[in-house]
């Protein structure tokens, strides 16, 4: 082999993967901002082919033993945190723990948990400025609160992708260089919302959610 090819192959085997990551990396940060997710999504429907492999079944549930789900809503001007999920499944007594920033579906602000104790599952409401020595919480066996169970739980990242219909609606998949998209619509409360996510590889990253044909409000969330 001349000099001069093995040079062009030193290069290609340099810079091809650095390519490669940054154009991932690249992709991926058109996500972050709720400002141009809208616009994304309407890119990704009018110039990419749905892949019949990019299926979405991998990013229904996670695999992961702890992980945390930041939750905010916003438009082009503003982005508002309201909610926390923590998930900590290593040992034998798995936790979840909602922390809510501002009330929502008639649950008060403060910190959700369920665990379990005694070979037995128990929610645990704690308003925000408590400590322990205040007991100022509430705590039920879990089969005594179905509803703020639920409501926990819903936040989950099973739970989020249930409640999205991400399972149940027409999911259209995208996929380039390691990046994976998925797009649907699905309704919530009478109002159609139109939903994407993205992750690389078999890892989801983050999803978003727009009332039909508006680029105003969006929700938002992301997994950690």
């Amino acid at each position: 082999m001349s000099e001069k090819r093995k040079l062009i192959f030193k290069e290609a085997i340099f810079n091809v993967p650095i390519l490669l990551i940054l154009t991932i990396l690249t992709s991926a940060a058109m996500f972050l901002s709720g400002r141009s997710a809208y616009d994304v999504r309407n890119m990704i429907r009018t110039n990419l082919h749905s892949d019949p492999q990019a299926d979405v079944t991998s990013y229904l549930t996670t695999s992961r033993k702890s992980y945390k789900i930041d939750y905010s809503y916003g438009d082009k001007n503003e982005n508002v945190l309201y909610a926390e999920f923590k998930y900590e499944g290593k040992g034998d007594a798995p936790k979840s723990i909602l922390t809510l920033y501002e009330a929502r579906n008639g649950f008060d602000a403060g910190e959700y948990t369920i665990e379990w104790f005694k070979e037995k599952e128990y929610v645990t409401y704690t308003p925000f400025n408590s400590t322990a020595s205040d007991e100022n919480y509430e705590q039920y066996s879990a089969e005594d609160v179905p509803v703020m169970y639920n409501f926990v739980s819903s936040y989950s990242w099973n739970g989020a992708m249930l409640k999205s219909g991400a399972a149940d609606e027409q999911t259209s998949g995208y996929s380039f260089m390691g990046l994976k998209l998925f797009v649907w619509d699905y309704t919530d409360e009478g109002i159609i919302r139109e939903c994407f996510m993205w992750g690389i590889g078999g890892n989801p990253r983050e999803m978003y959610s727009y009332i039909r044909g508006t680029d105003g409000e969006y929700k938002k969330m992301v997994l950690k």
